[in-house]
């Protein structure tokens, strides 16, 4: 699809509404983490795709300012710190209070992809991870999604399910609905109930969680509706949970984008583990939604119907084609979640070792490049996670790559990287999919159609990733100074639209 720009040029010295992952602008909120599981290392990785430095600001919201430059080639990795009260995480006793000092805001003068990654208990058996969603973050009603934690055959205060939201306006009115009945609520006076509305000012964020000891805070969460008047971001999931059948815990979280930005289709790629942890969520945003799983045959009955605001669909492994891929089309927009399982340090599928990932829906303005995933296989000063790219993209594409500086075609990949596919999608026939395993470093895939990416590392019982693409709504322009000691003032200034965004033509206009 074509898609055209036109600015006005007295307009460009004012701020650009925009939509993308791949932004000039990310908005971190805390994560907030359960008591039983001792986080470790906690990174922020910023990658873009300019061979020239791009300067940039981390922001911890009422703490400094942390400035720094990134490229391609060579990724910035800023260190957290470790244990239970930093920057980036909310304790479960400070949960349902407002917090000032938490979260961050990285700012930067071209289009940059920010990650959270992070590990917990001292032998780093968990890892979690989340991908910023830039400017296409905020909105005004998201539906959260976690672990089911409905297979364990108990569930203990270990099993820990979240949400937590950063406000970037002042008077801010966030309110609640759709939690389970007989939700017990961490730090809620009232038990079976939502919270009562909080009120929020810009930089101040927000938590709320459940945890395992009833037998309703197991899947209390899933789907409930958080509601704004005004545009936050929202990070959810699992700091411990598990749709396994045993009472192992994993991490499993990511940052979510609002009901606007969701859709109707989309295509899942099973990761390697066991099918009970293989689920994909599909969440009703509307009442009696529809619901088609694959090659659906005529007269079209749907497979399900969610009849109420906030059900759930969980599937499991069961529900993917031969060759690893499943095709879900609704009637009405849903939000979609993925947990993946993941093998172990001896390569075998482990019940164990589970993720959580936001899926974009398919979408033709979805961008045909990502450039890049920084270091794809660390996590910190770990660095013997095995990285795996998983692709969906057009069945006519054809796929090239960068791995840490070096150009590859789809068959010159490095004899390390394992590649399986195309795999037809059964059901959408003008889609295919890829998994490519064993990968390590800096990691660039550009395809001649749009594509969708997501990530995973794993080691030992550890998984960690997210999506790359997928949630590209408008462009955003990059300032691109002429002379770096003149100010950052037109005429100074070049303006372009970086090609990471996936708009082939843009025009500028003065006087029409």
């Amino acid at each position: 699809m074509k898609k055209s720009l036109h600015f006005i040029y007295l307009l460009l010295t004012i701020s650009v509404s925009c939509y993308s992952q791949f932004s000039k602008t990310h908005y971190i909120p805390p994560v907030s983490n359960a008591s039983s599981q001792q986080p470790q290392g906690q990174y922020i990785y910023i990658s873009c795709p300019s061979l020239t430095p791009v300067s940039f600001t981390i922001q911890e919201i009422g703490g400094i300012s942390i400035p720094g430059t990134v490229s391609r080639d060579s990724p910035y990795v800023y260190s957290i710190g470790s244990g239970y009260n930093t920057q980036l995480l909310i304790d479960s006793s400070e949960v349902n209070t407002v917090k000032n000092n938490k979260g961050y805001i990285v700012e930067a003068l071209d289009l940059i992809y920010v990650t959270v990654r992070l590990t917990s208990t001292p032998d780093h058996y968990q890892a979690g991870g989340l991908v910023s969603k830039g400017t296409a973050a905020l909105g005004k009603q998201f539906r959260i999604g976690a672990f089911l934690n409905t297979n364990p055959p108990q569930t203990t205060e270990n099993h820990y399910t979240f949400a937590t939201i950063l406000a970037t306006e002042n008077n801010t009115t966030i309110s609640f609905e759709d939690i389970r009945p007989g939700a017990v609520l961490i730090n809620n006076a009232i038990a079976g109930s939502s919270p009562d509305p909080i009120f929020l000012n810009a930089g101040e964020s927000f938590a709320i969680a459940v945890d395992g000891t009833t037998n309703a805070n197991r899947d209390a969460l899933i789907g409930a509706l958080i509601k704004s008047d005004k545009p936050i971001a929202v990070n959810c999931g699992s700091f411990a949970g598990s749709n396994a059948d045993t009472s192992n815990l994993d991490l499993g979280f990511d940052q979510i984008v609002d009901s606007e930005r969701i859709g109707t289709e989309y295509i899942f790629i099973r990761g390697n583990g066991f099918d009970v942890t293989e689920k994909p969520f599909i969440i009703a945003h509307e009442a009696l939604t529809e619901v088609y799983i694959g090659n659906n045959a005529p007269p079209f009955a749907p497979d399900y119907v969610l009849v109420n605001k906030g059900d759930y669909l969980a599937l499991d492994g069961t529900a993917f084609s031969a060759t690893g891929n499943l095709y879900i089309k609704t009637s009405k927009p849903v939000f979609a979640y993925q947990a993946i399982g993941s093998v172990d340090g001896n390569g075998s599928p482990n019940l164990a070792n589970q993720n959580l990932h936001f899926l974009p829906p398919l979408s033709c303005q979805t961008p045909r490049i990502i450039n890049n995933i920084p270091l794809i296989n660390e996590v910190g000063n770990i660095t013997n996670f095995a990285g795996t790219v998983c692709i969906v993209t057009k069945t006519v594409a054809t796929l090239d790559f960068i791995i840490d500086g070096d150009s590859y075609s789809l068959a010159s990949l490095p004899a390390n990287v394992t590649t399986n596919g195309p795999f037809a999608v059964d059901g959408n026939p003008d889609y295919v999919t890829y998994t490519f395993q064993g990968l390590t470093g800096n990691i660039s895939v550009i395809s001649s159609k749009q594509v969708y990416l997501s990530y995973y590392g794993s080691s030992g019982f550890a998984t960690y990733g997210g999506f790359y693409s997928g949630f590209t709504f408008k462009p955003e322009l990059s300032f691109i100074e002429i002379d770096v000691t003149q100010d950052n003032c037109i005429p100074n200034l070049k303006l372009q639209v970086n090609e990471v965004s996936g708009f082939n033509q843009y025009q500028w206009y003065l006087n029409n």
